[in-house]
């Protein structure tokens, strides 16, 4: 049986930290959400950090130990811990707090490995369930604002009369001014959408009401300092437990609707508070890359080719890298939907193929490089009767490498724009550091990379074909055929298109077809029937035509943000650092056409 001893003088209190509660999650790796079940036994749970006294945080926070772990055990569905709280005025405060039952929630920080200790099944009620089989807890915190378990804190699962009749409870509830200072505390401030939202549970709440009634008249005809305290805690406790079963709802609702947010993650680095679900995915994109993190101002935030779709569809502005800058934007009065972007180039390459996930280097991706051939078999002759042996060739396959090379940047950003500032505008700053990103990839797809480290690009690649045009204003459009033709007999897996640059494009809707009809090379933005992107950074003449699904781009994890507090601290400064592990390598080479003019 849990222990519900609370010793006031030695700051040690006993509850259920956790149980086997399915708890809503969203992965976002699948798009989907499930139910997250820890399982509690001595098998299932790694309780040697607990044992070992491992911290007591306030709400998760590392910087802020209220105690330690005196020792763990599990308890049927539910693992129960022994607390000491530290002596000083802030812990003694939460730890009267806990006992008394006004700040209730607790919770516990854990991990597992996702691939070896989880089972995932779907339930009769159609509901994807993660069974995590074994699993370490790391900590203890109290003093939680939304559990993800509602089900366990001190009171919940024990007998409240028992704790009530406990000598140490006797002890603490000497001063009646103090348990009636602990319920004025806990009376909620209701906006109008919660009251209207708890409109529809006026039966239950009434009826609480009329108990807690009936039992403040019993309190009245209590005998006795000790007993007419006790009775006054009790009304508390069961107040406490209405108010909670009417409020549980709405948040966990709110938590699971909540948009993946770049301010919340930035102020996270800064204050090292918040953004649980931010952490909660990023903590998964480390673990999966197979990364180390970067330290406790470091975040691994979710890249992809929907990220990139997200940036080619429209421009992100960003500050001057200068410092002080975005300082105009922390005014409450700020218009943040009508902020003046940068104006960037356009990125060309749209359709290319992300790898992401991967881990260890290099990774190898096995390509067929020539095909086999068959034959028909000559018959045998006429005295020997023998067929000749069949003409054939074996397929050469080899491999393309993909190596993780880090891709980074930084824009300096102001303190008070982190901590005050209009969360759009955080995003404006974060954002500006993707689009660089991609602005990058999407040149290095097309240029690659001379220097160190060399990349391949498809202006690099051995084995793309070439279309010549000896000069783009005398391009004819028996030239622009010329590119589909090279292509269009072979098996392409994605659309064919054309990528280059404006003036180019503008050149050749200015080419008339001539004797080949009428109309222009460039009509609607096709040519040939195949659309044209326009890529910013290419020059006249860099023109690219083909499968552009055939660009891989290997990605290890997502894009690490980093925050250096110390280099700009003088001017009230920090630095925000971005990089992303990835490599470029060019799939069937041969499903492309670059135009050359000889």
């Amino acid at each position: 049986m849990i222990d519900p001893d609370v010793n006031f003088e030695a700051l040690e209190i006993s509850f259920p930290c956790a149980s086997s509660y399915p708890y809503r999650r969203y992965d976002w790796w699948k798009d989907e959400f499930y139910k997250e079940v820890l399982k509690i036994s001595d098998e299932a749970v790694d309780m040697n950090r607990l044992n070992g006294g491992a911290s007591v945080l306030k709400n998760h926070d590392s910087n802020i130990v209220l105690g330690k772990v005196v020792r763990a055990w599990c308890e049927g569905e539910q693992l129960c811990v022994r607390i000491r709280f530290r002596s000083d005025n802030m812990s003694r405060d939460l730890f009267n707090d806990l006992a008394n039952g006004t700040v209730p929630n607790v919770s516990i920080g854990y991990g597992y490995d996702p691939e070896k200790d989880v089972r995932e099944y779907v339930n009769d009620a159609g509901e994807t369930i993660r069974e995590v089989e074994h699993w370490e807890a790391y900590e203890v915190s109290v003093a939680v604002g939304i559990p993800a378990d509602p089900t366990v804190g001190f009171l919940r699962s024990a007998d409240a009369n028992t704790i009530m009749n406990s000598r140490t409870i006797e002890h603490k509830t000497t001063n009646k001014e103090v348990a009636m200072a602990n319920k004025r505390e806990l009376e909620p401030v209701e906006s109008e959408e919660q009251r209207e939202d708890t409109e529809t549970e006026t039966t239950e709440t009434t009826t609480t009401t009329e108990t807690a009634e009936t039992e403040d008249s019993e309190t009245k005809e209590c005998d006795g300092e000790g007993k007419d305290e006790r009775a006054i805690l009790m009304k508390e406790i069961k107040n406490l437990r209405a108010d909670m079963a009417k409020s549980f709802a709405l948040p966990h609702i709110q938590t699971e609707r909540r948009q993946y947010s770049l301010a919340s993650a930035l102020q996270y680095m800064l204050t090292g508070k918040g953004a649980d679900m931010e952490r909660e995915i990023s903590d998964d994109i480390y673990k999966r890359s197979g990364q180390k993190m970067g330290g406790e101002r470091s975040l691994m935030i979710p890249f992809n080719d929907e990220s990139m779709r997200g940036i080619f569809s429209r421009t992100f502005s960003g500050f001057a890298n200068v410092s002080g800058s975005g300082t105009g934007l922390v005014s409450q009065e700020n218009k943040p939907e009508m902020f003046v972007d940068y104006v960037r180039t356009k990125i060309g390459v749209k359709n290319a193929t992300f790898l992401t996930g991967l881990t260890g280097a290099p990774v190898t991706i096995p390509v067929q490089s020539t095909d086999s051939s068959v034959a028909w078999v000559s018959g045998g002759t006429a005295t020997s009767g023998v067929n000749e042996d069949v003409s054939s060739t074996s397929p050469v396959v080899t491999n393309i490498e993909l190596n993780p090379h880090k891709l980074g940047g930084y824009i300096p950003v102001g303190r008070d724009l982190i901590l005050s500032g209009n969360p759009d505008a955080i995003s404006v700053s974060m954002r500006s550091l993707m689009a660089n990103v991609a602005h990058k990839l999407g040149t290095t797809m097309l240029k690659g990379n001379a220097s160190n480290p060399a990349i391949t690009g498809l202006a690099t690649a051995t084995g793309v074909q070439t279309n010549v045009i000896a000069t783009i204003a005398s391009a004819t459009w028996a030239n622009m055929l010329n590119f589909a033709a090279k292509v269009e007999g072979l098996e392409v897996d994605g659309e064919l298109e054309f990528v280059m640059g404006a003036a180019d494009k503008a050149t050749f809707k200015s080419i008339a077809k001539g004797q080949y009809g009428s109309g222009f090379l460039c009509e609607d933005d096709m040519i040939d029937g195949h659309r044209v992107h326009v890529d910013g950074s290419l020059s006249s003449g860099d023109i690219y035509f083909g499968d552009f699904s055939n660009v891989l781009v290997g990605q290890w994890g997502g894009i690490e943000l980093m925050l250096d507090p110390y280099t700009l601290a003088l001017g009230g400064n920090v630095r925000v650092i971005i990089s992303l592990v990835c490599d470029i390598a060019i799939r069937k080479p041969n499903t492309f056409v670059k135009r050359t003019a000889s």
